[in-house]
């Protein structure tokens, strides 16, 4: 899954009435949620039989998975696979992993996650040059969360 079609899903969240929207694609799965500020109010008036909640919702879950074609890209998102602390390099004061603009090849270790004092490796899913690094380092991460875009070379 890539940034754009992400982007995409959160269009259409947003123009929608539903609060949140899970999709799994690939071995990736992305949840997006309305914050609380911003959820539609739907009016329950004048509802015909069919138009039930469930039925509404199950309509609309329907034509948001039904994605037009998307052209396929030469670039890819990496994600991160749980929830800490995004590092680039080893150690403090260390060399980062990788900088934008490198070459990588697939199983490369580009940076870190710590979570629960575990160090968990963030490894390329592909071979690629590194168009850019979405999160600092230092910054929070939950799964999902876009951390390094690839294009192929």
């Amino acid at each position: 899954m890539d940034l754009s079609t992400i982007e995409r899903l959160m269009q259409m969240l947003e123009n929608s009435t539903l609060n949140e929207l899970e999709v799994s694609e690939n071995g990736m799965r992305i949840r997006l949620a309305k914050t609380a500020g911003r959820i539609a109010g739907v009016a329950t008036t004048g509802l015909l039989p069919h138009d039930t909640p469930e039925a509404m919702a199950a309509a609309e879950i329907a034509a948001l998975m039904a994605l037009p074609e998307i052209a396929d890209t030469d670039e890819a998102v990496i994600v991160a696979g749980l929830s800490g602390t995004f590092y680039r390099a080893p150690a403090p004061g260390a060399e980062p992993y990788a900088q934008e603009g490198d070459l990588i090849e697939e199983g490369e270790t580009l940076a870190l996650i710590e979570a629960m004092k575990m160090l968990n490796p963030v490894e390329a899913t592909r071979s690629g040059r590194i168009v850019s690094i979405l999160v600092a380092d230092g910054e929070p991460v939950t799964p999902g969360t876009p951390l390094i875009l690839l294009s192929s070379d």
